[in-house]
């Protein structure tokens, strides 16, 4: 099929549609990467993520393709769109900056949610950036006249290109000294931690300074995002008895005051997907979001923590099961086969079991959870065997009354004393608002909707307990 000819036979006017749509081009890498950072769209936002390093960026690098070759602007347009679009759909499902520690270290569990991963596209996302491309393209065409035609300026595009690729290099270290942002990927010191290395925020300055493609850049020319060494940098989350010694010379054999419950049976665990701590205490409309939770705060003991993840939730549990503080960009589960401290090992005799409403090959989880000591797993694939349906929720799993049904009928059954439970139904991007908060829609209606459902699901499960058991609750989130 031939490509019909340009309209446009004047070069000025050639020239001008050319330049408007490097202009497309900058103003959409800069809406994503204000959108991906941010995850809205306002001056505010557009303010705190544009720089003028950034902006530079964003203009030079498609000025400088289009005036060395349209067909290689058209190259780089095909390319920006996908990364776009990969971009923002990561951005709009897990709310992070997506990074190659990211994908490297996470991204590859993906593969085991078979046709749940369509769940992570968005037709408006695909229809924006297409309607974008479209633009670029058509502005390219009407630009496409023969170069005799253009105007006498045109001769210089050569000079003008390389002194925009110029600039474009004394932009990007400019950038890189000014923000600090090298440290991240360089280390010419002792050996750090990963979480000194490669931090959520500094990944999100340096998308800030040199946008997406810079950052991978760095990255990849670093080797810290497929460094496995550090992951195993990690140390035990610290003895407040030790702390509080340490702070009280004299105290020995005093207890810090931190109450820990008798040893007890049945023991329950569970990990709620998505659960802010205010969510507790939280109205809407004056209805309580999780009537049955607020109601066990009187007689629980509720401590607040804040452990940062931004490559999946497991890390979570990780630490809750293990004591050891978890490097946020590293999925340990892919990698760790030896878990020393595991909660589990310490809990053998009750035969531990865990509840799982996705796939168990999900960044290796039935391997890690049987390493940990567990001595039988319960994921998507066992649960639907026994008969539990699949929601059309977040990822196709096991809804979570049907997850804790399964928990609670394997201590009714006396098959074990201690079983740890993940619920899933409060995932991103939750479930759809329900009519009693008097919320239309938006995210925050789908959330305060899982959560409600949630802590029905929990209220069913708690009543099925029997006297004396321990329940220990905590909120599981990759913010």
């Amino acid at each position: 099929m031939r490509i019909p000819e340009s309209p446009v036979k004047y070069g000025g006017f050639a020239l001008f549609f050319l330049l408007l749509s490097v202009m497309v081009s900058g103003v959409e890498a800069l809406l994503v990467q204000t959108l991906s950072i941010s995850h809205i769209l306002n001056l505010e936002s557009f303010e705190k993520t544009v720089t003028a390093s950034l902006v530079a960026i964003d203009f030079l690098t498609p000025l400088s393709l289009a005036l060395l070759s349209r067909r290689a602007y058209l190259v780089f347009l095909a390319g920006q769109t996908a990364v776009s679009a990969v971009i923002l759909h990561y951005g709009s499902f897990f709310y992070n900056t997506l990074t190659l520690s990211t994908i490297y270290h996470s991204m590859q569990g993906l593969s085991f949610l078979g046709g749940s991963v369509l769940v992570f596209i968005k037709a408006d996302i695909l229809f924006l950036l297409a309607l974008a491309f479209g633009a670029e393209v058509f502005l390219l065409w009407l630009s496409s006249v023969p170069h005799e035609a253009m105007p006498r300026v045109w001769s210089m595009r050569g000079v003008a290109a390389v002194s925009c690729l110029m600039a474009l290099s004394v932009t990007v270290f400019w950038g890189h000294g000014r923000a600090g942002i090298l440290s991240l990927w360089t280390d010419d010191g002792p050996h750090r931690t990963a979480l000194d290395r490669r931090s959520q925020e500094g990944s999100r300055e340096s998308v800030r300074h040199l946008g997406y493609l810079a950052t991978w850049a760095g990255e990849w020319l670093s080797g810290l995002y497929r460094d496995t060494s550090l992951i195993y940098a990690e140390k035990r989350c610290e003895d407040p008895q030790k702390r509080f010694l340490e702070t009280h010379a004299g105290g020995e054999g005093t207890w810090c005051g931190f109450p820990l419950p008798p040893a007890s049976r049945p023991m329950v665990m569970i990990q709620v997907e998505s659960l802010d701590f205010a969510a507790l205490a939280m109205d809407v409309n004056q209805r309580p979001v999780m009537p049955f939770l607020r109601s066990l705060l009187p007689e629980s003991l509720v401590i607040k923590a804040f452990a940062p993840h931004k490559v999946g939730s497991s890390n979570t549990d990780y630490e809750m099961l293990n004591g050891r503080v978890a490097d946020q960009n590293v999925m340990y589960y892919s990698y760790i086969r030896d878990y020393p401290d595991s909660v589990a090992h310490a809990l053998a005799e009750s035969r531990p079991a865990t509840f799982h409403g996705l796939e168990g090959e999900l960044f290796h989880l039935r391997d890690a959870y049987a390493l940990m000591g567990f001595k039988e797993t319960f994921f998507k694939e066992e649960l639907v065997e026994e008969g539990y349906p699949v929601s059309g929720l977040a990822m196709e799993h096991v809804a979570d009354e049907y997850v804790l049904d399964a928990a609670a009928r394997y201590l009714e059954e006396g098959r074990g004393d201690a079983v740890f439970v993940v619920t899933m139904s409060s995932h991103i991007p939750f479930m759809d608002p329900l009519p009693q908060f008097g919320l239309r829609g938006g995210l925050f209606a789908r959330y305060v909707a899982s959560l409600n459902y949630v802590d029905a699901c929990l209220a069913d499960f708690y009543d099925r307990l029997s006297d004396g058991a321990l329940l220990a609750l905590w909120g599981g989130s990759w913010q």
